[in-house]
């Protein structure tokens, strides 16, 4: 059984050139999976809650499972198409993106933690003197970046069902790139507000041991999409979709603390909603 490696984004066109060098095809064409996911964490925190899915697939399929942070949103389904990556996470927006894009990756599975949902929310300080999104205006404000679904479409949605104009709210708008720094940025001071995934709210407190204020949540958003690109076999493909299906019986998932509670099977129609919500941009 091969190994388990863990590579940052940084390094993936670094691999790609080790690739195609052919110092490495014969180990790595036949015998690994490289498993990417979006950066909507800390690097360290999507190591550590994608650990157990990347050895879960090691253990069940014996081979090498290489899991890389790539360094945008946009980049997976590239990776896909372009056989760099043969699984991806991705969130609901980018996923939708993706699919239009490279019509050929292949849903697989929903994160569940513990369901299928999460919402997007929009947050300031608890002692911040913001009641309300009608407060926002000529205040400074953090989105994670463009391809976010609950760090930039829901909350441009939101503020646009309540009459703002998010392009013309803000005194300035930043992209901080990941939850976890827009998190951060409210708790230290250094914007009024910012939009954020609800998943991230519990480790947010835990860690900048402040109590923030919602201004406003989404309707509920389907989580990350687990994809794989069309070159894996449809006996491969379907052996995967198994392995998802029956996660939440594994040890790896059983614990009250796992990152994720295992998958939910679902299909493409799944995110008809956020296909609907860019519609509305």
């Amino acid at each position: 059984m091969g190994p388990l490696i863990i590579l940052s984004g940084k390094r993936w066109r670094w691999l790609l050139l080790f690739f195609c060098c052919g110092l490495c095809g014969e180990v790595f064409a036949r015998d690994s999976l490289v498993l990417a996911t979006i950066p909507f964490r800390h690097e360290a925190t999507l190591q550590e809650q994608f650990h157990p899915l990347a050895q879960l697939l090691r253990r069940k399929l014996a081979k090498a499972v290489v899991v890389e942070v790539a360094a945008s949103y946009d980049e997976i389904g590239e990776r896909l198409h372009h056989r760099v990556a043969d699984l991806g996470i991705l969130g609901p927006k980018s996923y939708v993106e993706a699919k239009e894009k490279y019509p050929g990756i292949i849903y697989l599975a929903t994160n569940k933690n513990p369901d299928g949902f999460y919402h997007s929310l929009i947050i300031a300080r608890q002692d911040s003197s913001l009641q309300s999104l009608n407060d926002l205006r000529g205040k400074s404000f953090a989105y994670t970046e463009t391809g976010s679904t609950s760090g930039y479409l829901y909350p441009r949605n939101i503020l646009q069902k309540s009459g703002l104009d998010p392009d013309r709210l803000f005194s300035v708008a930043y992209f901080l790139n990941t939850h976890d720094k827009v998190y951060d940025a409210v708790a230290k001071g250094t914007v009024h507000a910012g939009a954020v995934s609800s998943s991230s709210y519990q480790d947010a407190v835990a860690r900048n041991r402040e109590s923030y204020k919602i201004l406003a949540t989404s309707d509920p958003i389907p989580r990350n999409a687990v994809v794989a690109g069309d070159h894996l076999s449809p006996q491969l493909v379907e052996t995967i979709r198994e392995i998802l299906r029956t996660a939440e019986n594994d040890s790896v998932y059983m614990s009250d603390n796992a990152a994720s509670q295992g998958f939910l099977i679902k299909d493409d129609a799944f995110y008809d909603i956020i296909r609907h919500e860019r519609e509305m941009r």
